[in-house]
């Protein structure tokens, strides 16, 4: 999570619910991160769950194995993304940035802000990797090229200007896909221009969050200019990949795992054997849709018209199936009743919700059971906790830099302070400022506000650097202590996972102070 002791808060937080009996029924329930995703089929891209578990039932010769254990089909589709991780075929993000950002290096020096952190940071990660449960990137082997897709790298990730200083440098060829010129497309070699929201046909892939319903975007005008839609776009760079390969007599390549794939092929695979053609988005919006197991069932134009289809179930997709639960149409989703009425053993080493971890990590430091922890002074002894929240004027940073809507408010980045901290420090409303501590610094606006508890500023998340002066970020100040837990491994339910267990960048526990500029 945003805080350096988020994982230890969470649990805590789940030990109460639990000991309270509010699991299983409406109104008592928890989910962490409660999204659900489509479980489709869609040519080459995705396969449906219930094909997975068939095909590994008949092909693994784990599987009767692994039923005899008591796994379940979520334990079991759990494996195999595992496995990815330890094949190295997924990094979590967070890791390179660590490593070829200098950001590692940075909580070395600072190690003081954890009492109980006794070795530096970096031997517990050495040991992770040594052991086998995180790999980290090969120092010695930066990546060359980059493609930033739905993100905003140079200014989402805390201590971005230490990316700045030691990852840009490292990298051959930056490219960015983008709707916008976002700050990471400003520092691009090549900016591809994507198709908006309503320039083209698509479903949500990745999961729909707080929501029970899938959702459709339907074009209503022709893309702007040059931008095509994302489709496009990759159909075109692998023709592109495939004329170089053959021009230059090349007709092989090796993945990360070693395995030879055809230069001759990358077309066709992409589009399931030429079933799609490169202006397709609808073809595919539709056949992801119809192909959809765990939705209600709707002909494509009437979906369309709708806007929205309900979800039916979690599906055995493995980025919602964790919820672990039946779904009634027009009902509340109640996330774990698999586990609180079927009695179907939770995925964790006891195969009970299970709170005491005997993991050698979490017993030096003291986490085997939930604990209170104070917060530490990320960035320094400063007297003012940095905290934020989401903007109501943006969704992250896309219409951050929009005019209409810069006009709702301050119309520049603004911090929120309470009046009786900014009068100790003959700071007025309106008034420019200079916020630093141990790592970094940046100028900001004043805005004074008597719902700010005393100690505290808050900035909302979603600024672009270049709203800055000197493009200096608010995260120029955030260290992104890194909790050395969140490296432990083997340990059944402590390896990582789809969108789960990556070691995280928290920004929460900052500590800084703040003065009139020019003071």
């Amino acid at each position: 999570g945003k805080f350096y002791h988020g994982d230890v808060m969470e649990r805590a937080i789940i030990l109460v619910v639990a000991l309270c009996g509010h699991l299983g029924r409406k109104g008592a329930a928890y989910s962490a991160f409660a999204s659900i995703a489509p479980d489709t089929s869609l040519g080459a891209f995705q396969r449906l769950g219930s094909q997975i578990m068939l095909n590994v039932a008949s092909a693994d010769p784990r599987y009767s194995q692994w039923r005899e254990q008591g796994y379940t089909d979520e334990m079991i589709l759990s494996e195999y993304v595992r496995e990815s991780f330890a094949q190295k075929s997924m990094v979590p993000s967070s890791l390179i940035y660590l490593v070829h950002g200098g950001i590692l290096k940075e909580l070395d020096r600072h190690n003081n802000w954890d009492p109980l952190l006794r070795p530096p940071l970096h031997e517990f990660v050495e040991e992770s990797n040594r052991r086998g449960w995180y790999h980290l990137p090969d120092p010695d082997r930066p990546p060359r090229l980059v493609f930033v897709h739905g993100g905003n790298l140079f200014r989402r990730v805390r201590s971005s200007h230490r990316l700045l200083e030691n990852f840009l440098p490292k990298i051959e060829l930056l490219v960015t896909l983008d709707i916008r010129m976002s700050t990471t497309a400003l520092y691009s070699d090549f900016v591809l221009p994507a198709a908006s929201y309503y320039e083209t046909d698509s479903i949500p892939w990745l999961a729909v969050p707080l929501a029970p319903y899938l959702n459709i975007s339907r074009k209503a005008a022709e893309p702007l200019y040059e931008s095509k839609s994302e489709w496009e776009i990759y159909c075109r760079l692998a023709q592109r990949l495939e004329q170089k390969a053959q021009e230059r007599g090349i007709a092989t390549y090796r993945d990360r795992q070693g395995r030879e794939r055809r230069f001759d092929r990358v077309v066709e695979q992409l589009t399931s054997g030429g079933l799609y053609d490169f202006d397709d988005d609808e073809a595919i919006a539709r056949d992801a849709f119809l192909h959809t197991e765990n939705v209600e069932k709707l002909d494509w134009e009437v979906f369309k018209e709708r806007g929205i289809a309900e979800f039916t179930g979690p599906g055995r997709h493995i980025r919602s199936i964790s919820n672990a639960c039946d779904i009634s149409l027009g009902e509340p989703v109640v996330p774990l009743t698999w586990h609180t009425d079927r009695k179907e053993p939770y995925p964790t080493l006891t195969r009970r919700i299970q709170f005491y971890i005997d993991h050698d990590w979490y017993l030096e430091l003291g986490e085997a059971l939930p604990v209170h922890k104070d917060s530490p002074p990320a960035g320094g002894d400063y007297p003012l906790h940095l905290s934020g929240g989401h903007a109501r004027w943006s969704i992250h940073s896309n219409w951050v830099d929009n005019a209409l809507m810069l006009q709702l408010q301050r119309g520049e980045p603004a911090a929120f302070l309470n009046p009786q901290d900014a009068a100790r420090r003959g700071i007025r409303d309106g008034d420019r400022v200079e916020v630093y501590n141990d790592v970094g610094r940046f100028e900001i606006r004043a805005l004074l506000s008597s719902a700010v508890r005393p100690g505290e500023a808050i900035i909302y998340h979603s600024w672009d650097n270049f709203q800055f002066s000197g493009w200096r970020h608010f995260k120029n100040v955030m260290p992104s202590p890194v909790n050395p837990l969140e490296f432990a491994g083997g340990y059944f339910q402590l390896r990582p996972l789809a969108l789960t267990l990556a070691p995280g960048m928290s920004d929460r526990d900052t500590r800084v102070e703040i003065r009139p500029l020019g003071a």
